[in-house]
């Protein structure tokens, strides 16, 4: 068996595993990230859907008592009782540094005419707090830059399994360049984003299917606030997603059933709540069952649920800058566009501590992996700086471990892996069956398990993700070898249950959460 070793294991390379690896380096430790794709162009945090984020922050002058309470006081209200106030205010308290980090490694941020940063709310805040990226060229030049700068090891591959031993974990099972590899590790961290891509209509890249869930789970990590997801109504354009922009709903736009028919009209009939509603959801652009808002998010939802398609209409009156870039028509006889809700991200994860390690020893998490930070809702732009507080943290504390830890020889039973190590090439039909797999726990997920939500739905899609389980256990114990498709099929399956579950058992309306039997 083959085997490489190195101080910290950091498994994916977004803005948190970047983040981590700039930490650990600069704590004097060895560091390999093993990232699934093409390094600054996969995952969230270079994601083209919107070009670039936002970041919540108080820098200089404005880190007053008052004014961390009111971020403070804005997490805690969007959270709804659920998010860790011990790492909520972490996250405040050292929301400024990183973001001064951030400018010191040179992330331009959108300036007005008077040479000032421009600054946000972002979804469910009171505050313009947010600091807003300029492009996504230049975020991904940035983060490279900073990586060569560091004693930092880049590998492309897919980790297939956590080594836990004598209740630490040790290092991880890694396939790359069609080996399956043992990597020795002091310390690891888990920085491998969400898992919106298990879901059939989303706003992320098809390797987001909750990889960093599924390998915690699997080792014994306590995973909380799973049922908490950012749905986003969104756009289907010539093949391409957008997010629909909500603030223009009534005012430039118009949602419409397959009949033409005004696709609010049955869920909102009273046109003093339709206003109110409207814009209540011009606020913040994910779903959320709080207020009047959700009732727009009701009507699209339900004629999906139906089988009926909903559509978005320019009546003339469009935002100009809508059509400058290029998301919409403005001529005469324009198209109607499809809309849907998307998954976008979680808020719930891997459960961890002060020091970003979670209920098993060496095993670190931080960014969209990792739960407490956020809570029912998320103030827009936290996830960012959750990623550079918590990988940040993450990374000095996993250095810190691997300076204290022996050089100790891996337990011999743990030198073998339980499954077939030679990579192969699936037949026609296996990979018939695996694609099949993969499309229905996506639209299993996207029919149950996403805006609407009930127990017989819920109770359904474990019944259908079990039998898919089953059924995948048994294609891997008859294959020959190993398949980086079969591995993510049982991790989307994994996550999908976890997040089933999860909604299961919270039957009350939460934010992000809606049941519709509550």
């Amino acid at each position: 068996m083959e085997k490489i070793s190195t101080e910290v294991l950091i498994i994916g390379a977004g803005a948190a595993g970047i983040r981590a690896a700039i930490a650990a380096s600069a704590a004097g430790a060895e560091a390999l990230i093993i990232s699934k794709g093409r390094i600054t162009y996969c995952g969230s945090t270079f994601s083209n859907v919107s070009n670039g984020w936002g970041i919540q922050a108080l820098v200089g002058d404005e880190r007053t008592d008052a004014n961390l309470d009111l971020f403070y006081d804005d997490i805690i209200s969007a959270g709804l009782g659920v998010s860790n106030k011990k790492l909520v205010k972490i996250l405040v308290e050292e929301s400024g540094d990183r973001l001064k980090d951030l400018l010191l490694y040179g992330v331009a941020f959108r300036k007005g005419s008077d040479g000032n940063y421009i600054r946000a709310k972002g979804c469910f805040s009171n505050y313009n707090r947010a600091y807003l990226t300029e492009d996504i060229v230049n975020l991904r030049k940035v983060f490279l830059a900073q990586l060569n700068r560091c004693n930092v090891k880049i590998l492309t591959g897919y980790i297939v399994d956590l080594i836990i031993s004598e209740d630490e974990c040790r290092g991880a099972w890694a396939f790359i360049d069609n080996r399956v590899i043992m990597i020795q590790s002091k310390a690891i961290i888990v920085t491998a984003g969400g898992g919106a891509g298990v879901f059939e209509h989303n706003m992320v890249d098809e390797l987001s299917v909750g990889d960093g869930y599924a390998l915690a789970c699997r080792a014994g990590a306590e995973l909380n606030n799973m049922e908490f997801i950012q749905f986003m109504p969104g756009l289907k354009i010539d093949g391409n997603r957008q997010f629909l922009p909500v603030n223009q709903i009534d005012a430039g736009l118009q949602l419409i059933d397959s009949r033409d028919g005004d696709l609010l009209g049955g869920e909102i009939p009273d046109q003093h709540v339709r206003a109110a509603a409207i814009a209540q959801r011009a606020t913040h652009a994910p779903f959320s069952c709080r207020g009047l808002s959700c009732k727009v998010d009701f009507a699209v939802a339900k004629a999906r649920q139906s089988g009926e398609k909903a559509y978005m209409v320019d009546n003339g009156m469009v935002d100009n800058e809508m059509v400058d870039n290029g998301m919409l028509d403005n001529g005469p006889g324009n198209k109607r566009f499809e809309v849907d809700h998307y998954a976008h991200a979680f808020n719930g994860g891997i459960v961890i501590d002060e020091n970003a390690e979670s209920t098993i020893k060496g095993l670190f998490a931080a960014g969209e992996a990792a739960s407490g930070p956020h809570g029912a809702d998320r103030v827009g732009g936290s996830m960012m700086t959750a990623t550079q507080v918590f990988g940040r943290i993450a990374g000095k504390n996993a250095a810190e471990r691997a300076r204290k830890m022996e050089k100790t020889k891996m337990p011999e039973a743990l030198m073998k892996y339980d499954k077939p190590v030679n990579s192969f090439h699936m037949d026609q039909e296996t990979g018939f069956l695996i694609s099949a797999m993969e499309n229905k726990v996506k639209k299993t997920m996207q029919r149950f398990a996403s805006v609407i939500r009930g127990e017989a739905g819920l109770k359904e899609s474990r019944k259908i993700l079990k039998i898919m389980g089953n059924e995948l256990e048994a294609i891997l114990a008859d294959a020959s070898g190993f398949s980086e498709v079969m591995s993510r099929v049982e991790n989307m399956i994994l996550t999908g249950k976890l997040v089933v579950e999860s909604a299961l058992k919270r039957k009350e309306s939460l934010g992000s959460h809606y049941r519709m039997d509550s």
